[in-house]
């Protein structure tokens, strides 16, 4: 039997916590990025019915205070996901990003109520209430970001 000598040792150990804080890093951004896509793609089904098909919850509701919420949700997502995915990157720019992609999403899922029957579309103040959603949603991963990281095994 081979005994190893300790800096053999001591050049495994560190690789193997490498190896799983990749995996947690991993499984954590795919959690994610699976969460934004369903976050959009309840959004977009949701701009699919007409406003007879809506939850009745959406109409106890205020309308703008509804898009400010669902968007805070994806904007949180998206920024989320994007710090795990590149950690490396400055806290800022996954917030840039959130907002951006979210302002977009926003504008589309708005042109995109012009095509359903029953529901009036184009309303920017829809869309602003989505992009203060988005700004406050992405805000909020400068205070969970760090819940996340400890759940992360450093390296």
């Amino acid at each position: 039997m081979q005994h190893k000598s300790l800096s053999d040792v001591e050049l495994t150990a560190p690789a193997a916590v490498m190896q799983r804080t990749d995996r947690y890093r991993q499984i954590l951004s795919f959690t994610l990025w699976t969460a934004a896509i369903a976050w959009a793609a309840t959004i977009l089904w949701l701009s699919s019915l007409s406003s007879s098909e809506l939850p009745n919850a959406a109409r106890m509701l205020s309308d703008k205070f509804c898009h400010f919420i669902a968007f805070a949700v994806g904007g949180w997502l998206v920024a989320s996901a994007t710090r795990s995915t590149w950690p490396r990157l400055h806290f800022a720019i996954p917030l840039i990003a959130a907002i951006l992609l979210g302002a977009a999403f926003g504008a589309f899922d708005e042109l995109l109520q012009l095509l359903t029957p029953g529901r009036s579309g184009a309303d920017v103040f829809d869309w602003i209430a989505d992009v203060l959603g988005i700004v406050t949603g992405s805000s909020l991963t400068l205070l969970t970001h760090g819940f996340f990281e400890r759940l992360i095994p450093r390296r």
